[in-house]
């Protein structure tokens, strides 16, 4: 591949989330996994400014590596953005609660503690602009804890920041953060344009919080109509994406292309002995042990009808390697 000058980069964080959107006129990091994977990548990509800082939820997977990135005196951050969560009751949320505000006494950080459909067109770089498709303010407001009208519990997941990347109006890519069922449903109900041609999966392919996994598949792909899907998955520690998950996305969008950042054990029991020419050259986490499957995935903004590694590349690499691959079964 041509290596891009503007891009979207998906990184393989391992089990986590971390997406950098990076123009020559700025730079966007939504949610940053845990351990040193984005800041390795930030590193490598010589970015030394985020404009914004968005995080989509209280998720250990999703806000882990922030403490590194805001104790390196190499990279400077604007504003970071969240929603506040008070049932989240974590060491980790308390100790970047406190950390986020000794940076702000200091003058070296933004912070603004509401992330909702209102926020959409304040978080531009030239050249893209981000939608947040969710949470609405009324989600928002009740926050974890609480209950929607329906009954049904309201959580961390539920309250999942939605976010749709746009390159000259036209839709890129879609960040569904650990979007669950409830929080779905109440995305669906203003029935506005929410279409992508590429999505990062929810919650890794795995729980869907309230309804089955089929159901939920269902709705996601009526709703955004991707032709890929996305997951940030682990080789290991947990067992994603699930099977009924990428069976449900076969039967119901059977030309819909899927793609995992690490290998999953459930396409492989062993690692297969093989290179990883087929990976792009951008930092993978999983790359120096041989755990990558499409590693950290990359959609040039100048070209974004491809995706790399590409599709030939991939499936290549997979009919070599992984024969038992649920992706292209």
């Amino acid at each position: 591949m041509k290596r891009p000058k503007e891009y979207i980069a998906i990184i393989d964080v391992g089990h986590g989330n971390s997406t950098v959107i990076a123009t020559n006129g700025g730079t966007v990091v939504i949610d940053t996994g845990r351990g040193s994977a984005l800041l390795e990548f930030l590193t490598q990509e010589r970015i030394t400014k985020i404009d914004h800082l968005i995080l989509s939820h209280a998720d250990q997977d999703h806000i882990g590596a922030l403490a590194q990135v805001l104790a390196t005196e190499r990279i400077t951050i604007g504003t970071i953005h969240l929603n506040t969560d008070s049932a989240k009751k974590s060491q980790a949320w308390k100790d970047l609660a406190y950390e986020l505000q000794q940076n702000y006494f200091r003058g070296k950080i933004q912070f603004k503690t509401s992330l909702t459909v209102g926020d959409t067109g304040q978080l531009n770089i030239p050249g893209v602009v981000f939608e947040i498709l969710a949470p609405n303010q009324y989600l928002s407001m009740l926050g974890p804890g609480s209950v929607d009208r329906q009954g049904r519990p309201i959580t961390s997941n539920t309250i999942s920041a939605v976010i749709r990347v746009l390159r000259s109006e036209k839709p890129i890519a879609l960040l569904l953060g650990d979007l669950d069922s409830t929080g779905l449903d109440n995305l669906r109900k203003p029935r506005v344009s929410a279409t992508s041609p590429v999505l990062i999966f929810p919650h890794h392919g795995g729980l869907s919080g309230g309804t089955s996994l089929t159901r939920f598949v269902r709705n996601i792909l009526k709703t955004f109509k991707p032709s890929t899907i996305v997951f940030s998955i682990g080789r290991f520690g947990y067992s994603n994406p699930d099977p009924e998950v990428i069976a449900a996305i076969r039967h119901i969008s059977p030309n819909c292309r899927v793609i995992c950042t690490q290998l999953s054990q459930h396409c492989a029991a062993r690692l297969p002995a093989c290179d990883s020419k087929h990976l792009t050259e951008f930092f993978s986490q999983g790359r120096e042990k041989g755990l990558c499957c499409g590693g950290t995935i990359i959609i040039d903004l100048n070209r974004p009808n491809q995706l790399f590694p590409s599709t030939k590349a991939h499936r290549g690499f997979i009919k070599a390697n992984i024969p038992t691959g649920l992706c292209f079964a």
